[in-house]
């Protein structure tokens, strides 16, 4: 009989509630569903690591859950607050992928002259610049926090990248996936700020945001399980 682990029931049901308030323009169902992800996948984190917590990691998701929350209230009276406070986490999950990439290659070289390497940091390049060019007419301090999250989210892709090509775990798949939703969740965002009516563009942003939650707590999850029981890899 398949066990059915409650923090993440409880994670999708808000998931799908939220979606579907985002799609119908439900405030009350929003108000409802969205407050409930984040705690609920973290839930899922301490019962996965049976309370042995990490407090870095900790603060990142609490960075997460106060920007989203502030997001709610009002995103136009909160909305630069709000974007700090989900910026803070990136900086900390930037630290912990390079952690990862230092130990990768103090246990294996890394092979970086693979077609398919190139053509990604071209990409990634690619739509750093061109969505900055979107953004150039925003204000001063707008477009330096956009710029900051670019710049964390391309160095990101890049250490990403490079893990998938030349190591194969969990918590590389998970690093992988959690900046993949990263990347779709925030570019969509820049797209739906140009373009509002077009509902479509916010489903991807807010489906790939919450999904990011998710994938962001299996890494670490698998990363911690390391940690504490000497698994083979991180």
């Amino acid at each position: 009989m398949i066990k059915i682990n409650s923090a993440l029931l409880l994670y999708f049901a808000a998931f799908i509630l939220y979606i579907i308030a985002v799609f119908i323009g439900s405030d009350n169902l929003e108000l409802f569903s969205k407050p409930i992800i984040i705690p609920s996948i973290y839930y899922f984190y301490y019962i996965s690591v049976r309370g042995k917590i990490d407090y870095i990691f900790s603060f990142s998701i609490l960075s997460f859950f106060v920007g989203e929350i502030l997001h709610l209230i009002s995103r136009e009276d909160f909305y630069i607050s709000g974007l700090l406070f989900l910026l803070v986490p990136y900086f900390i999950i930037l630290i912990f992928l390079t952690q990862d990439l230092i130990y990768y290659v103090k246990k294996k070289k890394v092979k970086l002259n693979t077609f398919s390497f190139y053509i990604f940091l071209m990409l990634l390049v690619y739509l750093f610049f061109n969505v900055l060019m979107l953004l150039f007419e925003e204000s001063r301090l707008d477009f330096i926090i956009y710029a900051l999250y670019g710049i964390i989210l391309l160095l990101m892709g890049i250490m990403t990248f490079v893990m998938q090509i030349n190591y194969t775990n969990k918590t590389v798949l998970f690093a992988g996936l959690m900046v993949g939703c990263f990347i779709v969740s925030d570019l969509f965002f820049v797209f739906y700020k140009k373009a509002p009516d077009l509902t479509a563009l916010k489903m991807i942003n807010v489906t790939t945001q919450q999904l990011s939650f998710f994938c962001y707590i299996s890494y670490f999850i698998y990363r911690t399980k390391f940690k504490l029981y000497g698994k083979t890899n991180i």
